[in-house]
């Protein structure tokens, strides 16, 4: 029983990760591509460096809603939260915050 409450308090546990440096050049979303010359672009990378602390380990699907995706990250992005999954050259990762994301929510366009 130690062994099973050691474990939860590992995993809940808050931690701290810098996104950045896993931006790529083009990032994928719903609504199609943006680059590193896009506002967009921008505004998901300044977003990422003001909110690189307290992530929750997080081991549920996320839903389907506006996302980022490159090969190493997936940043699925919610109107009170976000869902990052990362490889970090070893493993996948992934954690989540509950934070205004006014400045990164998008709305997907119908196809």
């Amino acid at each position: 029983m130690l062994s099973v409450g050691a474990f939860l308090l590992w995993f809940d546990r808050s931690k701290d990760v810098d996104f950045t440096i896993y931006n790529p050049n083009v990032w994928i979303t719903c609504n199609g591509k943006i680059n590193k010359d896009s506002v967009e672009y921008d505004q998901l990378n300044k977003w990422l460096r003001l909110n690189n602390s307290d992530w929750q380990n997080y081991v549920a699907t996320p839903a389907p809603g506006y996302f980022y995706k490159s090969a190493n990250i997936t940043i699925h992005v919610f109107k009170h939260g976000v869902v990052v999954n990362y490889y970090d050259g070893k493993n996948w990762s992934q954690v989540q915050k509950s934070v205004n994301t006014k400045e990164i929510h998008g709305i997907c366009k119908s196809s």
